[in-house]
């Protein structure tokens, strides 16, 4: 498991929408997100390898300020939990919603368990990836 996967923010970027729609060749992880993403979910499914590596999510406030500090992730800043990363917590997405508590779990466990635990916590039993937005195993749910 790759600690590469951790973004600045504490989202687990292994279990991103987009990430898994194109790694298990399969668009329902997209189609499951929420209408603010609706203008994406016909585009074209394409690897990404998470913020750290190639930022495909934009601009982004929160890893400039980690970058600039010198941090690995945010729970390592003195300033934790900023208003920068507040407003990231409570902007009203869901996913997002989950910054500061995988933050402080981050800081508690350490990259590599807390990294084991997210890539565990997002895989089905039969071996399916979860996503943010489809946390349910289609592969089991169809067999019932």
């Amino acid at each position: 498991m790759s600690v590469e996967l951790i973004a600045y923010c504490g989202l687990y970027c292994g279990a991103c929408s987009f990430r898994v729609a194109f790694e298990e060749k399969n668009r329902k992880h997209v189609t499951a997100m929420p209408m603010k993403y609706d203008y994406l979910k016909n585009a074209p499914l394409e690897h990404c390898a998470g913020c750290r590596m190639d930022n495909r999510c934009g601009d982004c406030e929160i890893k400039d300020c980690a970058v600039e500090r010198n941090l690995e992730y945010c729970s390592l800043c003195n300033d934790f939990p900023c208003d920068k990363l507040n407003r990231f917590n409570n902007d009203g997405i869901p996913h997002h919603a989950e910054s500061i508590g995988n933050l402080n779990l981050l800081k508690q466990m350490g990259t590599e368990k807390w990294a084991d635990l997210q890539n565990e916590h997002w895989k089905c039993k039969c071996g399916e990836r979860f996503s943010w937005y489809l946390t349910e195993c289609m592969k089991c749910l169809s067999s019932d």
